[in-house]
């Protein structure tokens, strides 16, 4: 087992609209020791997408350089089959919620399995993000927590890195073989101050293990769930009663919160399904307030017995506010009202509220990743030699897909990295599909106005040192010059 740890810096934060312009990765062994040093890769951006100014300000890559140096995405999809090999652990910092959606998009776009890069031949992927959580709550004296002038710690990266001396040698942060390189020392010393919890931790990647943690103890004695959704207030836990999930096919279970009463729960859900209110949006945040949530399996969940809680641990979520015996007392209910006619009555309230209604499809491909059903077997089958054709293989292709988003993904893929092969029919295809994206014909979020508009809000701030603002003018500099939409 090798553990690959990688880090994008991107054109924006939307991963179906945006792009990685740069890619940085370390490969380590499991005790987090090195392989070969951190190294780190630019990707040129297609011409139907625009960076965001205000990313840039961030990672300060500009683009005249990553279009001048950087690779074309189908190489970046190689590249990354190339280093996720099987038995291999993919991990990032937060990389859940954001690097890991871009990966699913590159293989998307670049007509490979966006999702098999995550499970299949001994693969798997980690987020040490709600791992550092965990720390902070079982075992706070791993590092030196940074912390705000209110006093509420900070979880970034590039504040907890220098403040443990784990930047040594390093350029910058938001560089991205800088910020894998400190994921992976923070990432070993969390493990050589506590192996057990880090051991534990690295567990939850399997939702197999937290599906057997959700049924031994996720009706009889409730489960501590580690989350940020928590809040500083709670000292980021919250005790939870897990009684089902939404259907035997689905990944999601059903938690309630066991900081509020039962009671007023099962009156509020009741007085929820006889509402009017045809709004989904605003009934499950009436559902939250009540104490609802979703808690997804195959999601790292950090979730831990209750009982098993030490002295210290116990004594610093009390000063959170955490009430033990008020939670036991509200379990005991939820016990009663599991045994009753009621908890059927449950069961359907809680599946109306969370059930996810049929979404129709974007009308642009590019963003349609999650509206689709898995591949088929014939899909797959198709694709499998696709990208080991060469550009004038492809464009003789003709293929019969079960899934209608592919024969323009894989025009799409073409146009982007092999355009010198398309007919002149083609071309024409193509620069109305760029300028439709530009224009936000299909969705805003492609549209190039947003670049302006970004802009113009960056021009209005007063906290812009020299550097950015000659960083900007650069970008501007770089945009006059692209062609017109």
């Amino acid at each position: 087992m090798q553990i690959l740890w990688y880090d994008y810096e991107t054109s924006g934060r939307d991963a179906a609209a945006d792009r990685p312009i740069q890619m940085g990765w370390q490969l380590t062994d499991p005790g987090m020791e090195p392989l070969a040093d951190a190294q780190s890769l630019l990707i040129r951006l297609p011409d139907d997408v625009l960076p965001s100014p205000g990313a840039m300000l961030v990672h300060q890559i500009l683009p005249e350089r990553h279009q001048r140096e950087g690779v074309s995405e189908a190489q970046l999809a190689t590249h990354l089959e190339n280093l996720i090999v099987p038995r291999t652990l993919v991990a990032g910092y937060n990389s859940r919620g954001f690097d890991d959606k871009f990966t699913q998009h590159v293989f998307y776009r670049s007509l490979r399995d966006p999702y098999a890069w995550q499970y299949a031949n001994g693969r798997g992927r980690f987020d040490l993000y709600p791992v550092v959580l965990s720390y902070f709550v079982f075992a706070p004296a791993a590092i030196r927590w940074p912390e705000d002038h209110d006093g509420r710690p900070r979880f970034k990266l590039d504040r907890i890195g220098p403040l443990n001396q784990l930047d040594h040698g390093l350029t910058r942060a938001h560089d991205a073989s800088s910020d894998v390189t400190v994921t992976a020392r923070l990432a070993r010393q969390l493990a050589l101050y506590d192996a057990d919890l880090f051991a534990s931790c690295l567990k939850r990647i399997d939702k197999h293990f937290v599906t057997d943690q959700i049924r031994a103890d996720g009706r009889s004695e409730g489960l501590l769930e580690v989350t940020p959704f928590a809040g500083w207030e709670r000292g980021f836990v919250r005790d939870c009663w897990i009684p089902f999930r939404l259907s035997e096919r689905s990944n999601d279970y059903v938690a309630f919160d066991l900081n509020h009463d039962p009671q007023e729960v099962m009156a509020g859900l009741i007085a929820l399904a006889e509402s009017e209110s045809s709004d989904l949006s605003d009934t499950r945040k009436a559902a939250y307030a009540l104490g609802l949530h979703t808690i997804r399996i195959n999601a790292q969940p950090m979730l831990f017995r209750r009982g098993t809680l030490d002295a210290d641990v116990k004594a610093r979520l009390e000063a959170f506010g955490r009430d033990e015996a008020m939670q036991n007392r509200h379990l005991e209910i939820w016990q009663h009202i599991q045994e009753s006619p009621a908890f059927k009555q449950l069961y359907q309230l809680a599946v109306t509220i969370f059930s996810e209604p049929q979404q129709s499809a974007p009308d642009d491909v590019d963003l349609a990743l999650y509206a689709g059903r898995f591949l088929s077997t014939h899909d797959k089958d198709l694709l499998a030699g696709l990208p080991l054709m060469d550009a004038e293989a492809l464009s003789q292709l003709d293929l019969a897909f079960d899934d209608v988003r592919y024969p323009e993904l894989l025009f799409r893929y073409r146009a982007r990295n092999f355009p010198r092969s398309l007919s002149q029919s083609e071309w024409k295809r193509w620069q109305k599909v760029r300028r439709d994206k530009l224009m936000g014909i299909s969705n805003a979020k492609t549209a190039a106005s947003r670049v302006q508009d970004e802009l113009m809000e960056i021009s209005q701030r007063s906290d812009l040192d020299p550097h950015q603002i000659g960083l900007l003018q650069e970008f501007v500099n770089w945009l006059d010059n692209q062609p017109p939409v």
